[in-house]
């Protein structure tokens, strides 16, 4: 028998680490702040627009689940962090084209990785039975 508190942690924990990873890396492009902001056609606009709402209602939806616990928060942080470092890096790497945009979902990545470390800190000691558990 599945234990249900699990799958409610587990869909909870995947549906905030990647509408927090998206957003991020979307956003990021979007500004133009580091990167050429894109040209996107008015066809376009609904899709980005349908995209932005599903990865808002997949953030609310993971929020609603279950509330994470701060050690739950701090591994989904910590998760978005390795995708939004990941990702561009190693995309970098395997075209050898560095660009600006490159730095800037990258250090997306660092906040959310300096965010999982705030939360990690803030966390109360906890007994040897709580850390087992936790991971």
């Amino acid at each position: 028998m599945m234990n249900k508190a699990a799958i409610r942690s587990a869909s909870s924990f995947f549906l905030v680490t990647f509408s927090t990873a998206f957003l991020f890396t979307l956003g990021a492009r979007m500004t133009g702040w580091f990167t050429r902001a894109p040209v996107i056609p008015a066809e376009q606009t609904q899709s980005l627009g349908i995209a932005i709402m599903i990865a808002v209602v997949c953030l609310a939806v993971g929020a609603g689940i279950r509330r994470l616990s701060a050690g739950e928060l701090q591994s989904a942080l910590l998760g978005a962090s390795a995708i939004l470092l990941s990702t561009p890096l190693a995309i970098a790497v395997l075209t050898g084209d560095w660009q600006l945009s490159t730095a800037a979902v990258s250090s997306m990545g660092l906040l959310t990785l300096v965010l999982g470390w705030i939360v990690a800190l803030a966390r109360r000691p906890k007994g040897l039975d709580e850390e087992l558990i936790d991971g």
